[in-house]
């Protein structure tokens, strides 16, 4: 029996679909869904890097007035079931919502930052004129000038992630159109946006608690990139990819095929080639990625494939979870729609 014909017999209700499908179904097509997932994460972690001053610490605290804004927005929503929330509509609905004051310790334990760091974060966007401060009250509102270039990086993010949800809707045998999907997360921007934000805002403060450095994450995920199209071919689930033998190793020996460069690191994230060889030096000692000396490429370190952190099974369990969460609130609307 394949992995697709296994999901088969999975409800095609939307009332029936329940989070354990979503989790299910993801590792039974681990590697395939995984490829994908990296993939919007990485461009997602380097489009938010390049926009807020190549600073992910800086980044993380936006997200956060971003996601408040929206949940704001959708108390709109609660009062009037006309509200416009979607896409189209966001700017003149930030203009006229007054966003909730925001303390210092907030931020810091919804971002997982140091207090101090989060302040000095704070100030900094304030200066960059990305935060607004009024007296002690501090919002998100950016100038006129940089709400075309959010729009573009928006609108491909939700390209990205509807073509995400496509690929779980296929393992479902849902089978629906990236189009419909797109458009139900611009119709209900706010909604969606409030849900993907606060999955991001766990996942980045997963990834601080556990690397107390952002960019080691961003870095990082280009190894495993790589790596993962040699998993991809064999289509390996869940408690495959996290192999206890050494038959199951030798399977998976990769070639320098499967590396990757400073040089090509820093292009695909933006993030400068010598920081880039700093964090993947760093990543080498801390035995998440090994380097061949005489090519100075770096892939993920098999040997110690099972600990390290990028692959732990733990953090890989936690952001299944967190992400199928997402996934499932937006199956279900679309699978709500079908019905009306």
């Amino acid at each position: 029996m394949t992995q697709i014909e296994h999901n088969i017999n999975l409800p095609m209700s939307s009332q029936n679909l329940e989070l354990e499908d979503i989790v299910k179904t993801y590792k039974n097509n681990y590697s395939s869904i995984l490829h994908e997932f990296i993939s919007v994460q990485s461009d997602f972690l380097s489009d938010i890097y390049k926009r807020y001053d190549k600073d992910l610490d800086a980044a993380n605290i936006v997200l956060y007035f971003a996601r408040n804004l929206h949940g704001k927005t959708l108390r709109e929503r609660d009062k009037d079931l006309e509200f416009n929330i979607s896409f189209e509509n966001f700017w003149k609905n930030l203009d006229r919502t007054e966003q909730d004051n925001s303390k210092i310790i907030e931020i810091a334990e919804s971002t997982g930052l140091p207090k101090e760091t989060a302040r000095r974060k704070v100030n900094h966007l304030i200066k960059n004129k990305v935060l607004q401060k009024n007296k002690n009250y501090i919002y998100w509102s950016p100038p006129p000038d940089g709400r075309n270039s959010y729009n573009t990086v928006v609108d491909r993010q939700i390209n990205q992630i509807s073509k995400l949800v496509q690929t779980i809707s296929f393992y479902l045998n849902f089978k629906i159109p990236k189009e419909k999907i797109t458009s139900e997360l611009k119709k209900n921007f706010s909604f969606f946006w409030f849900h993907y934000l606060s999955t991001q805002l766990k996942y980045l403060k997963m990834w601080q608690k556990e690397l107390n450095d952002l960019e080691l994450i961003l870095i990082g995920l280009q190894c495993v990139i790589q790596t993962n199209l040699d998993f991809k071919k064999r289509n390996i689930n869940f408690e495959d990819h996290f192999f206890t033998t050494k038959q199951n190793l030798e399977k998976l020996k990769l070639s320098d095929n499967f590396s990757v460069s400073a040089t090509s690191v820093s292009e695909v994230t933006g993030v400068p080639r010598a920081t880039c060889i700093r964090k993947l030096e760093k990543l080498n000692k801390m035995k998440i990625v090994k380097k061949n000396f005489n090519s100075k490429r770096f892939q993920i370190d098999l040997k110690n494939f099972q600990t390290n952190a990028l692959n732990s099974k733990k953090i890989s369990q936690n952001t299944i979870e967190m992400f199928s969460e997402f996934f499932l609130i937006v199956l279900k609307a679309l699978r709500r729609k079908d019905k009306d």
